[in-house]
């Protein structure tokens, strides 16, 4: 029997269909995301992969040790001219808030004889200085003139630049860099000042004992991206048309930020005493080498990474 000219028996036909063909539709989708993700993830894998077989086959071990030799060199010379370049600023504590920025990024067993060597440092800058703040300058260029190379390695540029356009980038590096630091110290003491005038409108004085600490780090954190990135665009001489940069220099911070937050634990609770006993005298040494080449390798891993993107789209 029909109702309103309808069959009912042909009506659940219908829905039945229809219920069927959606149903099919959904599984449908379903096994497609499920597809894709397979897809990704086994891409993912496959890249993984070859990062590594390229870290393997391209020696960045090795170049991440000449790096760490590199940087170690230019230490004395960059801290020289930092300490007197903070001098100069209107801020005050200007050595204070430095080390308070490079300590978001760097393990405090490590900041510890950094801060030692710049209080030695800092009464006897302007001798140190009077041989000329250039070749202080020069000098201190020497970590980015191994970064420099390490970065053609990653790359495998086939085009060397003349030695002296090479020295020249490394010292403009130098500049940038330092000037990025000096950019974050600025921010970094402006903070209380600005939160004092705040609170006399309200009283925000314990929201910025909360908010510091994580204020001050994403400065750090911001200043280390920013230095990477800028390493990654100018460093490698490849053409400019076929650089990746942002994705390596996301990376590398990532990875700089677990390492000085991972070593940071591991020396302060297992391996500064592991340190002291095996290599005594020499603890302090070995463990700050040991940060340098970790730092390294954290620059050359995220080029590797932008290196292997390159390709890829190519």
């Amino acid at each position: 029997m029909s109702v309103g000219g309808i069959n009912p028996q042909y009506f659940r036909l219908c829905l039945k269909r229809i219920s069927h063909a959606s149903s099919t539709t959904h599984r449908s989708r379903g096994e497609e995301t499920q597809l894709k993700d397979a897809v990704a993830t086994k891409k993912i894998i496959v890249n993984i992969a070859n990062v590594w077989r390229d870290i393997e086959k391209k020696n960045l071990p090795l170049a991440t040790a000449g790096i760490a030799y590199y940087l170690l060199l230019s230490l004395f010379p960059a801290l020289t001219v930092l300490s007197a370049v903070l001098s100069y600023l209107p801020v005050q504590n200007g050595l204070r808030e430095a080390t308070s920025v490079l300590g978001y990024v760097i393990p405090l067993q490590v900041m510890k004889p950094i801060e030692e060597l710049l209080k030695r440092i800092t009464p006897h800058r302007a001798a140190l200085l009077s041989f000329g703040l250039l070749t202080t300058l020069w000098l201190a260029s020497i970590g980015f003139k191994g970064l420099i190379l390490g970065l053609d390695m990653v790359h495998g540029s086939n085009t060397q630049r003349p030695l002296w356009v090479s020295r020249i980038l490394a010292l403009a590096l130098t500049v940038a860099v330092g000037v990025l630091l000096l950019i974050g110290v600025i921010l970094t003491s402006i903070g209380p000042s600005l939160w004092a005038h705040l609170s006399r409108l309200m009283p925000t004085e314990s929201l910025w004992l909360r908010l510091a600490p994580y204020l001050k780090w994403s400065v750090s954190a911001l200043v280390l991206f920013s230095a990477i990135e800028l390493l990654y665009v100018v460093g490698p001489s490849i053409p400019v048309s076929k650089r990746v940069t942002i994705p390596g220099a996301a990376a590398a911070t990532v990875i700089w930020l677990m390492l000085a937050w991972g070593l940071g634990f591991y020396f302060h609770h297992f391996g500064e005493l592991k340190f002291a006993r095996f290599f005594g005298f020499l603890a302090a040494p070995a463990l700050f080498m040991t940060w340098l080449y970790c730092s390294a390798a954290a620059v050359l891993l995220g080029a590797e990474i932008n290196s292997r993107m390159r390709t890829v789209e190519d």
